[in-house]
């Protein structure tokens, strides 16, 4: 065996075995790593809260600048609703302008270490533009789920998924799905 690949399997069996313990403490994989002097371990609660504040704060108060404190430097976002990635600033302030009174509604939190997933529902009336779609003074209810990273105590990247189709129809920007053209399956 070649010294580099003994070296990366001690290196690999090193990095188990500190998850291992960690998690058999009770430690997060966050608490058991020796953290740069920038870096501030976080626990689940701590990162439902700063999750809550991309809700609260950003969304429900209309202050994208909290971003600023809950954001890392560089974040991963990954928007089905966005054929682009403008990362979560750019669809934050979007969305606000598109609908300046939007709601979201936070229905279940779960934590596990560093991820917080968030099932939430929405509720906003369309009177700005919003991705190329001029306003059409309808209001619309719209659920999702969100799956949030956190690393040091900021938000380090987001999944996000939602019915952006029942949006569109409910704004009349699509047809409305038929029930009578989508066959039940019989049994």
């Amino acid at each position: 065996m070649s010294r580099m690949l003994a070296a990366t399997m001690i290196v690999a069996v090193a990095i188990v075995a500190v998850a291992g313990a960690s998690r058999a403490s009770g430690r997060s994989l966050q608490e058991a790593t020796p953290a740069a002097a920038d870096c501030v371990a976080t626990s689940e609660t701590e990162n439902e809260a700063i999750v809550a504040r991309w809700y609260d704060e950003a969304l429900n108060g209309h202050d994208a600048s909290v971003l600023d404190d809950i954001l890392a430097a560089e974040v991963d976002h990954e928007a089905g609703a966005f054929p682009e990635e403008p990362g979560p600033r750019f669809i934050i302030e979007a969305l606000l302008v598109g609908f300046p009174d939007v709601i979201y509604t936070t229905d279940d939190y779960i934590s596990s270490e560093n991820d917080v997933v968030v099932r939430w529902s929405a509720t906003g009336t369309h009177t700005g533009e919003f991705q190329g779609h001029p306003p059409t003074g309808k209001t619309a209810t719209w659920t999702g789920i969100n799956i949030f990273t956190l690393d040091c105590g900021r938000i380090a990247a987001i999944i996000t998924e939602l019915d952006a189709m029942s949006r569109a129809q409910q704004l009349g920007l699509l047809p409305a799905a038929d029930a009578a053209a989508t066959p039940t399956p019989s049994g």
